[in-house]
């Protein structure tokens, strides 16, 4: 392909100069740099699928709620309920190249949202009580699993448990101010975040310290 107003050859498949944005002419070629998909397009039926699940739900829901009005506005706890999963389905997607740091996330949405659940239902304490300290708990068996199936290097994951097993400590405030129901899953959570803690500090102090280092640019 060739620009008569640049007078420069251009390699690829293309209409227009990239200089000048004029049409090219001459025979075209293959293009040389490789498409790379967005980030959405490689997930595009899974997302597809879950889309119209999505709306069929939602649309089934506000449906028979408009056909029963007496049995309250329960769709909207569908709707939210929906809202959230696509938050966290999106979340996992942006974060799938880091799964240690994608764990996090989803700790940290989970919880959110649980607690606002929570919150709206007229606050009962099951999110404080029995799903952030599972949360906790099954995040840090997940990253130390998954960091010796994928060999990860300590670096690659280090900060990310530390993370999680202060977010796991909280639940002794929790434990305190009296908003649990319930004693034994914030005892489970505490517990592996203290094992887990101390491990690192035992054993991985150097590692920890340079990550910090790192990140802090220090």
């Amino acid at each position: 392909m060739y620009c008569t107003n640049c007078k420069v050859e251009v390699v690829g498949n293309r209409k227009s100069c990239p200089l000048c944005q004029g049409m090219l002419t001459g025979d075209r070629q293959e293009e040389v740099f490789p498409k790379i998909p967005f980030v959405y397009a490689e997930h595009g039926v899974f997302l597809k699928v879950m889309l119209l699940i999505s709306v069929i739900i939602a649309s089934v829901s506000l449906a028979l709620n408009i056909l029963l009005p007496s049995s309250g506005a329960w769709s909207l706890f569908v709707l939210g309920g929906i809202g959230s999963a696509w938050i966290s389905i999106i979340s996992a997607i942006n974060k799938r190249n880091n799964l240690p740091k994608n764990i996090v996330y989803q700790v940290i949405i989970i919880s959110v949202i649980a607690v606002l659940w929570d919150l709206l239902t007229g606050w009962r304490g099951w999110s404080c009580t029995y799903v952030i300290p599972f949360v906790c708990f099954f995040a840090m068996i997940s990253m130390a699993v998954i960091s010796k199936i994928r060999n990860l290097y300590v670096e690659d994951y280090i900060l990310y448990i530390v993370i999680d097993g202060l977010f796991g400590l909280v639940q002794i405030i929790f434990a305190f101010t009296g908003w649990l129901t319930a004693l034994y899953p914030s005892l489970i959570c505490i517990v592996t975040s203290v094992i887990s803690l101390s491990f690192i500090m035992i054993f991985n102090q150097k590692e920890l310290s340079a990550e910090i280092k790192r990140r802090l640019h220090i």
